[in-house]
């Protein structure tokens, strides 16, 4: 009976040894899941909160593209620094249409280090580019410009004289031919797949003087509007207008729109009973729905990787 006892009591000494190990080994194991959970969370957040910024930094940056590649990078950079990440030159793949960052960062990791594991790395990158062919777009003025007379940073005088048969440039983009003034001030909704456009004829030249004087006057104290090398899309002194096919005009007539252009108006005047529209193409970004065929030098900044 004595060593009945003994055995037993060696037996349980022995199971108590072995909950022990297990017992230790599982809480090694829950401290590793815990590690992996709470560092695991954080580096996720680090990694969502760097590929915003990247892609702030990029898109901000395409926009400026058509200023040249290192304004591009230099208008990423300063983003990139508001939304906490610090990017240099060399962290950028630019071209003329496209802009990319790529960013690595190192995260002190805490719980993690009972595994012997104390840093780990955070990747992002994004890519941004500039996608022409702009197809459809809100506020559209209607001021029909020929096509073979797109070259952007030349003078392009739209003259009373060079009118043909009382048709003077002017397009009916809303069915309304009464009211050019607010059409040329507030634009229309047209889109390149409508393909025709009916001619508003008449000269119109108060209507005209009028609406144009004002989105002018709107610019007024906007340095950046004041010149079309700096103007962009939210100046009013630059409009979207549709460009068309030429033909034979006489009267009231359809011309057919191959697509759109951003034109920036330098002066309106009567000039010696010469009434002058003048103004220059220039490039420039713009919102509105893209995927024409041609390239007028109106884009959008979209991401792509």
């Amino acid at each position: 009976m004595k060593n009945v006892l003994g055995n037993i009591g060696k037996k349980l000494k022995k199971e108590d040894g072995n909950v022990l190990v297990m017992v230790a080994v599982s809480l090694v194991m829950l401290l590793g899941f815990t590690a992996l959970a709470i560092d695991g969370g954080r580096l996720y957040f680090e990694k969502s909160n760097l590929q915003k910024a990247l892609d702030a930094a990029v898109l901000a940056g395409a926009q400026d593209l058509l200023k040249g590649e290192t304004n591009a990078k230099a208008t990423a950079i300063d983003i990139a620094l508001k939304n906490g990440v610090t990017l240099i030159n060399d962290d950028f793949d630019t071209g003329p249409n496209h802009i990319k960052a790529t960013k690595t960062r190192d995260k002190t990791l805490f719980f993690a280090k009972v595994l012997g594991i104390n840093n780990a790395k955070v990747n992002a990158s994004s890519k941004a580019q500039l996608k022409g062919g702009l197809k459809k777009k809100k506020g559209v003025v209607p001021l029909g410009i020929k096509e073979d007379q797109y070259k952007e940073g030349v003078n392009y005088p739209l003259k009373s004289s060079e009118s043909v048969k009382g048709n003077f440039g002017y397009l009916d983009l809303v069915g309304d031919t009464r009211n050019l003034k607010e059409q040329i001030i507030g634009g229309a909704e047209l889109e390149v797949s409508q393909k025709f456009a009916w001619t508003n004829p008449g000269e119109k030249w108060g209507q005209v003087t009028q609406g144009f004087e004002s989105r002018i006057s709107n610019d007024n104290g906007i340095e950046k509007c004041q010149s079309y090398e700096t103007a962009d899309d939210s100046c009013q002194r630059v409009i979207i207008v549709p460009l068309v096919k030429e033909v034979v005009l006489s009267g009231k007539t359809q011309v057919e729109i191959v697509g759109f252009a951003a034109f920036y108006i330098t002066r309106v005047e009567n000039d010696k009973g010469d009434k002058i529209v003048e103004g220059k193409f220039i490039k420039t970004y713009t919102v509105g729905e893209f995927g024409g065929e041609e390239d007028y030098g109106i884009y959008k900044a979209s991401l792509v990787e």
